[in-house]
């Protein structure tokens, strides 16, 4: 699905996943605060019911170490109550938060201290901790004059958010406190991080950002600032002086106010055409950029070509990078080679696949700049489609990456063609989507497909597709409407109509067990299009797949992609190259040759 991370952006909650690494350590327990109350213990979510009992529990963890008094405590929660009902009311919410710190064998961390109670919480465990040291790590190194470390830093930071702070714990005044006080460290941190990309010369993707965030909020300077530079470092004065006259009506109409002095310095300096407000070099030029490849012509899109399959069809791709190893991705439902490309996080995560190998990207059938082939897809297009790209671009082996329905796409055709994989990544994948006897997942499945199916046969290109593969963001106007344009462009209702009905007969549980290449299994905790225990089943019925969980939703691009890339890259250190030889043969039956 597309690209959203320019319009989460104009949300503020870039990346929606907390940075966690999948192999928790024993005693490691994780909480969330930025975003609705989250715990984690041993990988596994563990549930606190009831509203008192978590907003107990978002209290001691908001005064984290420290010990909350029980007068604090019933006076935040059990406001006007008799004090000894509220003192009764706080045992029973503390015991429950005990036995469900219990369960998980984590029954020392909630402990009686006069005059009230503790919750142990280590270094590194609490996502809001952890936000404000990355904020703290990337401010420093922006004044230090280091673009690009400060924004690595400050992307880190932004995506540990899921949502608004303390988001179900309602009407408490200390929750509605911290959620304030951290919604302004957000802020803070958003507008750092477009001074650092400026610093990087990444302008121009910058503008959309900035032109969502200024919608929604104001009165924020320091954004108008970053929006006007932007504007005028890539060609575009008269529009970064418009910004300007749009901010000064803003203020003088609500406020009374004129644009403060650094503002109308700026305009001053722009009217002048000020040299010293030229770009600097990108942070690709410098080695510094997202794949951390020197280099101009990576910051520009690759060329488009075309692959001719067995049956005719003509399917679009793209190659970037180099190396011994090739990285075929094999996307999901749909994908747009050019739409890629217009969104800063999901370009930043095809350069840094490109920096780990030669990466060939395709849209598939009936998708994309593809060609939209007569009738039914089957299975078996899908995979010879893959082998016609991998045949055009020279690449006798691959690692395949099968992202969503890409997933078991991939997984058939390393077992028809053993010889032509060296690996597989499989992130948000499935062996099959429906329930089904002997299968414990799929029980969302069919609400999701007869969703996008009801989604394709009356409101395709209005955006409601966000529900399921961004549900963090499905309140924001502008995220609908930027997906709208992506579903219009990728692929039409009656394309996606076929393709529901051939991924509800996608079932690849029979070849598992010889799969023989590495496999690794990424997962996203709270995907609604593919739930956990989709992942878990590959993991376990792949002979030696490595699994990697981390929460988020359905969009790898999005959040805490350095875990993610960390894992990749040790999965691949691990993983033949293309050159290696194999003499694993395929359980299937062979296939005539393509083309």
């Amino acid at each position: 699905m597309p690209p959203l991370g320019r319009i989460l952006a104009g949300t503020g909650f870039l990346g929606l996943t907390c940075r966690l690494p999948l192999t928790y350590r024993e005693g490691m327990v994780d909480f969330g605060i930025l975003g609705p109350l989250e715990i984690t213990a041993g990988g596994r979510p563990l549930p606190v019911q009831g509203a008192r009992t978590r907003a107990v529990l978002a209290m001691l963890l908001v005064h984290a170490g420290q010990v909350v008094a029980a007068d604090r405590l019933t006076g935040e929660l059990w406001a006007g109550q008799p004090a000894d009902r509220a003192a009764a009311s706080l045992q029973v919410r503390v015991s429950q938060l005990r036995k469900a710190l219990r369960a998980a064998g984590e029954a020392d961390r909630l402990i009686t201290r006069p005059p009230g109670y503790l919750l142990r919480v280590a270094p590194g465990e609490l996502d809001a901790a952890r936000f404000e040291g990355l904020s703290r790590d990337g401010e420093t190194a922006l004044a230090a004059g280091d673009g690009a470390l400060a924004a690595r830093r400050l992307d880190e930071a932004l995506g540990l958010w899921r949502g608004p702070a303390l988001a179900d714990v309602d009407g408490a005044p200390f929750a509605q406190a911290e959620a304030g006080r951290l919604e302004e460290r957000r802020l803070a941190a958003l507008e750092s991080r477009a001074e650092a990309l400026l610093a990087c010369g990444r302008h121009r993707e910058l503008i959309a950002e900035l032109e969502t965030l200024t919608a929604a909020y104001p009165l924020r300077e320091r954004l108008w600032s970053h929006r006007m530079l932007a504007l005028y470092r890539s060609g575009r004065q008269a529009e970064a002086l418009r910004a300007y006259r749009d901010l000064r009506a803003i203020l003088t109409g609500d406020l009374g106010i004129e644009p403060s002095p650094a503002l109308r310095e700026l305009e001053g300096r722009i009217l002048r055409q000020d040299a010293a407000l030229a770009p600097p070099a990108s942070g690709e030029d410098r080695g510094g950029g997202p794949g951390g490849r020197g280099g101009r012509g990576e910051a520009e899109p690759p060329v488009t070509r075309y692959a001719c399959s067995s049956d005719g069809v003509h399917i679009a791709y793209q190659v970037l990078g180099q190396g011994d190893r090739d990285i075929v991705i094999v996307p999901g439902l749909i994908s747009h080679l050019d739409l890629w490309w217009e969104d800063p996080y999901a370009a930043r995560f095809y350069r840094r696949l490109a920096s780990l190998g030669r990466l060939i990207m395709f849209d598939k059938r009936d998708t994309g700049l593809s060609d939209r082939a007569a009738g039914e897809d089957t299975a078996e297009q899908r995979i010879e489609d893959v082998r016609a790209v991998m045949r055009a671009c020279g690449s006798d082996r691959a690692v395949l990456f099968g992202y969503s329905e890409g997933g078991p796409m991939s997984i058939l055709f390393a077992a028809r063609y053993p010889e032509r994989v060296t690996a597989l990544i499989l992130g948000a994948a499935s062996a099959r989507w429906p329930a089904a006897p002997g299968y414990p997942c799929g029980q969302q499945t069919e609400e999701m497909a007869s969703a996008i199916e009801d989604l394709a046969a009356r409101r395709w290109g209005q955006g409601d597709s966000i529900d399921w593969y961004a549900p963090s963001v499905a309140g924001s106007p502008a995220a609908r409407r930027s997906l709208a344009r992506w579903e219009r462009m990728a692929a039409s209702p009656s394309a996606i109509l076929r393709m529901i009905r051939m991924i509800r007969e996608i079932d690849v549980r029979e070849v598992l067990p010889g799969i023989s290449v590495p496999a690794l299994i990424i997962q996203r905790r709270h995907d609604r299009i593919t739930p956990p225990c989709h992942g878990r089943y590959l993991a376990a019925h792949l002979p030696g797949a490595r699994y990697f969980e981390q929460p988020g939703d359905h969009l790898l691009w999005l959040g805490d992609t350095d875990t993610m890339f960390g894992q990749i890259r040790e999965f691949l250190g691990e993983a033949p190259g293309r050159e290696t030889k194999t003499d694993r043969r395929s359980p299937w039956p062979a296939a005539p040759a393509a083309g």
